[in-house]
């Protein structure tokens, strides 16, 4: 039964109104994803505003690419496109006059000596311990998130160590 439908539809002649039609809809379609998408990953430049100055460790980041005064960040894969004062998704990074800052060098909000059982390394060496060190902001937007109250904050919004690298 469901060969036949299907061999019937094939066989199914439509007039050219009805190919212009839907195909300019599916076209409209495409450029609408295309531009959502496009907005998707640009940035979050409209929720945090550009801080006063710079922490004092801060510094030019790493892979980005200046494009005029935007620039396109390439730390992770969601490959933010910023303008001037707008930060990327992850809230560490921001483009001051084209060129990308990283917010969080020098600046951790989490430093603690953990048993080594805590890592990955279960049976290495019990009883040692593990230097741990982490920084505000993260890509992601998971909701079961274990390190929420730093992951899903700006470094502004966390409580920070003043640490020289």
């Amino acid at each position: 039964m469901g060969r036949r439908k299907a061999k019937k539809l094939l066989k199914r002649t439509i007039s050219r109104r009805e190919f212009l039609k839907k195909g300019l809809l599916g076209l409209a379609g495409l450029g609408i994803g295309a531009y959502a998408l496009g907005r998707l990953f640009k940035g979050s430049g409209h929720a945090i505003e550009e801080p006063p100055a710079l922490w004092k460790w801060s510094k030019e980041a790493y892979h980005y690419v200046p494009q005029g005064r935007e620039v396109h960040c390439g730390l992770c894969p969601r490959r933010c496109i910023l303008d001037p004062g707008e930060r990327g998704v992850c809230r560490d990074r921001i483009n001051i006059r084209g060129r990308l800052y990283s917010l969080v060098y020098g600046n951790p909000c989490a430093v603690n000596l953990d048993p080594i059982e805590k890592k990955p390394f279960f049976h290495f060496l019990p009883g040692s311990s593990a230097f741990s060190i982490a920084t505000a902001g993260c890509n992601l937007r998971c909701m079961y998130c274990q390190n929420w109250e730093i992951s899903q904050f700006s470094p502004e919004e966390t409580n920070n160590a003043d640490m020289m690298p």
